[in-house]
């Protein structure tokens, strides 16, 4: 075998190779971060909606009435980053409070994530 000289046909394949997967993950790496950042919007917007809905129940609680707790509701979901959409606290206690996230993604363009959480206390029949 020694002095036996091989044609090598596979010369510069792993060029190639990496060429395509290089040229893949510049593809798929804006995807992924999309993908994420809407994710996070959405669970930024549900944690928004569940701490607004404590407090609007605490603030009620406290014997404040109904437009003061949404206003603590809506304080608390603008610290978290997100916008107030909705409250409503029924004459038994339970606030229901909705929010919004709005998220800029690549291609699709601005997408809105919702969030939306119930509080209070658990009403029982008799």
């Amino acid at each position: 075998m020694a002095g036996v000289v091989r044609d090598r046909p596979e010369s510069g394949s792993g060029t190639v190779l990496t060429v395509i997967l290089v040229g893949a993950m510049v593809i798929l790496l804006p995807a992924v971060l999309a993908l994420y950042s809407a994710y996070a919007s959405t669970q930024r917007a549900r944690a928004a909606a569940d701490l607004g809905a404590i407090a609007a129940v605490s603030a009620f609680f406290d014997g404040q009435d109904a437009a003061t707790a949404c206003r603590r509701a809506a304080a608390i979901m603008a610290d978290n980053r997100a916008s107030p959409a909705g409250c409503f606290i029924t004459p038994e206690g339970q606030a229901l409070v909705s929010t919004r996230v709005s998220v800029r993604l690549p291609i699709v363009g601005e997408r809105t994530a919702r969030g939306t959480a119930r509080a209070g206390p658990v009403l029982t029949r008799r």
